[in-house]
């Protein structure tokens, strides 16, 4: 259970995470005449942002239960019940 919980709290702050790492304060850093094999590296830090996102929102959905096992759980528990 507190491994869900603890899922569900990262779900909750990978979007927030993610919209700190694409405002323009801290993108500009970014923003120096420099190349990752040929690519700007403003762009480079772009794409790995949103890289990081999307492996991280999959790590996460593989981790979480689907949203009807608690409610079917839930009713296996009270059906057993006499």
């Amino acid at each position: 259970m507190a491994s869900r919980k603890r899922s569900e709290g990262f779900a909750f702050f990978l979007p927030v995470v993610g919209a700190m790492l694409v405002m323009p304060p801290i993108v500009m850093l970014f923003d120096v005449d420099a190349d990752v094999f040929g690519i700007p590296l403003i762009v480079a830090y772009m794409f790995a942002v949103w890289l990081f996102l999307v492996v991280a929102s999959l790590v996460l959905t593989r981790g979480l239960p689907r949203a009807g096992a608690d409610q079917a759980e839930l009713e296996k528990k009270t059906v057993d019940k006499p």
